[in-house]
């Protein structure tokens, strides 16, 4: 549902007294408050209350200046997301699907650090500001909840392959050397909204954050981006790798800068350069890392035609391809190779001549390199084991991380996807 600008000077009224309210604190006025109605989403209902509760708590974790025309600003996208999570609790109880105790206070705790706060002392921050602890609780609630829900609607529908993430990690091998930028993003939508409402919006934001705001707090509350509960994190990446508008931005950033607003057609982006680096692609220290190598060996004559280097090169690559275990690849190199191929033996890459090592680094267990011409012949190596001493194998690591960032990107656009299918579906009315 869109909110007019009728809306948004209702909705400042309402605040107006609703603070007023709030300054009295007496429990009649609050009750008295409580009993105004901001929205209806299905067979909930957001009070006024609600409303003005999640405002002073936006403000005091944002570090936002506490008067009227800040209240103002953030009102209609305040009630939006309260909506939101209305609608992902109703989907989370549809589900059966409940927040442990537990994960709240592990939450509440991560905000603390995060704020700089003693263990415990999240609570007397919110009452020494007015605002009731339990306010944080709903809203931490709404977000692991719809986490839950997204896990169980779609985790079983997503799978991620092997050869995607083997051309992840072939792209980080080919930038090596190349600049990434640490990136994080808020995006305002213009939606059916004018866009000089959405963009005199971003301003308010970039101005804000100018003065001190808190970036993972406005991004988490006022972004429209799937990186929002995520405070925008778009991750490690070239500047090709990102949205162009961000792209042409990050090479005009310092590390640490936060760009101006940069309005496009689908709405405005504010772009946020954490750090720069130059890629070092897939770090791996060989003296670490010990090797059990299988060799396939065909015999080709040190001044064998190119033709026939060619054709034992391609016979090389077939027989390797139709081998998936070190058992087979062990069994087709005894029975189609020379008598050099077998087990070369568990070693270190640090060992291993730099030409093998490339070949082999960044291989799995159970994976085959490719052919490599050698002096007397063409080899194809296939790890078996794979070690590291005193830590995880980086490359199993980097696998595991890049698998889940896959997965989570896919996640997120499902998700998305559901979220809005919720709110088409809902009966949403909006009583200021």
């Amino acid at each position: 549902m869109i909110m007019s600008r009728t809306f948004i000077l209702r909705i400042i009224i309402i605040l107006a007294l609703a603070l007023n309210v709030h300054a009295a604190s007496t429990a009649p006025a609050n009750a008295q408050a409580t009993l105004n109605i901001a929205a209806v989403v299905n067979e909930d209902v957001i009070s006024v209350y609600d409303l003005s509760q999640r405002i002073l708590m936006v403000i005091a974790l944002s570090n936002l200046p506490n008067n009227a025309e800040t209240h103002q600003e953030i009102a209609p996208d305040i009630l939006r997301r309260l909506i939101l999570e209305k609608l992902r609790l109703q989907e989370a109880k549809r589900l059966e699907i409940e927040v442990p105790e537990e994960a709240i206070k592990i939450s509440i705790a991560n905000l603390e650090r995060q704020n700089k706060l003693p263990a415990g002392g999240m609570d007397q921050f919110l009452s020494s500001r007015g605002i009731d602890p339990e306010t944080l609780k709903q809203q931490l609630n709404a977000e692991l909840a719809w986490i839950d829900v997204v896990r169980a609607l779609f985790r079983r529908l997503v799978t991620v392959s092997e050869q995607e993430v083997d051309d992840v990690i072939a792209k980080m091998k080919a930038d090596t050397g190349k600049t990434e930028y640490l990136v994080a993003e808020i995006f305002l939508a213009y939606d059916e909204k004018p866009r000089s409402e959405v963009e005199q919006i971003a301003r308010r934001i970039h101005a804000e954050l100018g003065a001190g705001a808190s970036w993972q707090q406005m991004a988490q509350n006022f972004s429209e981006s799937a990186s929002a509960s995520g405070a925008g994190d778009l991750g490690w990446g070239l500047a090709t790798d990102f949205d162009p508008v961000i792209g042409s931005v990050l090479t005009r950033l310092q590390p640490g800068q936060i760009s101006s607003p940069v309005a496009t057609d689908d709405g405005v982006y504010i772009v946020f350069l954490r750090e720069r680096r130059i890629a070092k692609g897939l770090e791996i220290t060989p003296e670490d890392i010990t090797l059990g190598i299988q060799q396939l060996h065909l015999d080709v004559a040190q001044n064998a035609d190119a033709q026939t280097v060619t054709r034992l090169t391609e016979q090389a690559r077939q027989l390797a391809s139709s081998a998936d275990t070190c058992q087979a690849f062990e069994s087709i190199a005894k029975s189609e190779g020379s008598p050099s191929s077998g087990f070369l033996g568990n070693l270190k890459l640090s060992q291993l001549n730099p030409q093998l090592r490339t070949m082999v680094q960044s291989l799995r267990v159970g994976e085959t390199s490719q052919p490599f011409r050698t002096a007397d012949g063409v080899i194809v190596l296939m790890v078996c084991t794979r070690e590291q001493q005193g830590q995880k194998d980086p490359l199993a690591e980097a696998r595991s991380d890049i698998e889940n960032r896959i997965l989570n990107q896919r996640l997120s656009r499902m998700a998305a996807q559901h979220e809005e299918k919720l709110r088409r579906q809902a009966f949403i009315d909006i009583r200021l």
